[in-house]
């Protein structure tokens, strides 16, 4: 069929079906004409009237994220139309409103299905993450690509709350979702819709628990983040304050070296026929190194509780 084809024979404006022609999912939306109700929802398309359902196919999408839902209602359209039991679709409904509730399904059971597999995969890294004493970059880099993917199913799921909250907020387009009735010369008043009005609440609160669980993830991961990474910060300082205790003792033996230097020029220094002259240099040798090292060690304990006082005024400054 041309879109002139479609246009005429589903009543609508050609305007209306300019949003299907996006190659990629788009903003989800559905819109309720006179005898057709429109939906898009990521690469779900369709087309429902009140005895048939047009489901456009978008080569471009084919093997996209988001060309899941898309698979699932193709899979189970049959079962949920008929109301087969587990499809979760009402046979009570008009016929339009199953195919609504089955699209609906399809897009919120996907993106569940998508949260818990990312779940299952962060408790399987953060697991071994726990059994390994030093955190590995490979694991860290996976917990990043698991929080991107939650944030696209979270972004996914807060666009489909918007999409149903647009249609609850207004009433007639509830009523004229009853499209049989409409056919049969029935149509329905504008407070007249309490089964669409279950309906949507329905996924409306099932794509919210995505969103809420999703974010909850998402902060549980960060905070485990930053806590890897307060870890990783104590180890480095750990190992700045043994370097600088190296130095300091470096610079402690610098002393005795340099005195070595000294009295191995060979020019006359007077203390070669003194028998205490070896005795007495090597002291001060040694004395000397050890007062420049508990100087210097005196001052990186200064140092470090300075750095320990601002860490608690640091941290109340950050959460104010």
């Amino acid at each position: 069929m041309t879109k002139y084809d479609i246009v005429k024979s589903f009543g609508f404006s050609g305007r209306d079906l300019r949003t299907f022609d996006l190659p990629s999912g788009g903003f989800p939306h559905i819109l309720i004409r006179e005898q057709t109700i429109l939906m898009h929802i990521f690469d779900l398309r369709l087309l429902i009237q009140a005895d048939r359902v047009f489901l456009i196919n978008i080569e471009e999408t084919i093997g996209s994220e988001t060309d899941n839902a898309c698979r699932v209602f193709r899979h189970d359209l049959k079962s949920k139309l008929l109301g087969s039991r587990g499809s979760g679709v009402s046979i009570r409904l008009p016929y339009e409103l199953r195919v609504v509730e089955a699209a609906l399904a399809s897009v919120t059971a996907t993106l569940e299905a998508e949260y818990l597999l990312v779940k299952k995969r962060v408790s399987e890294t953060l697991a071994s993450l726990e059994k390994e004493e030093h955190p590995l970059n490979s694991e860290l880099k996976t917990l990043l690509d698991l929080v991107r993917n939650l944030v696209g199913i979270e972004k996914r799921g807060k666009q489909v709350r918007e999409a149903i909250q647009e249609v609850l907020n207004e009433d007639q387009d509830m009523a004229d979702m009853h499209l049989s009735d409409k056919k049969n010369g029935l149509p329905h008043t504008a407070a007249d819709h309490q089964d669409v009005e279950y309906l949507f609440e329905a996924y409306y609160k099932a794509s919210d628990s995505v969103v809420q669980e999703a974010a909850s993830l998402i902060r549980y991961i960060r905070q485990t983040e930053e806590t890897i990474q307060s870890i990783l910060n104590v180890r480095r300082n750990q190992i700045m304050v043994l370097e600088a205790k190296i130095e300091i003792v470096m610079v402690g033996l610098a002393t005795a070296t340099l005195v070595a230097g000294y009295y191995g020029m060979n020019v006359v220094n007077y203390l070669e026929e003194s028998k205490w002259a070896f005795g007495l240099l090597c002291s001060s040798s040694i004395i000397g190194t050890g007062l420049i090292w508990r100087y210097g060690m005196k001052q990186l304990r200064l140092i470090q509780r300075v750095k320990s006082a601002n860490a608690p005024l640091a941290r109340s400054t950050s959460r104010s």
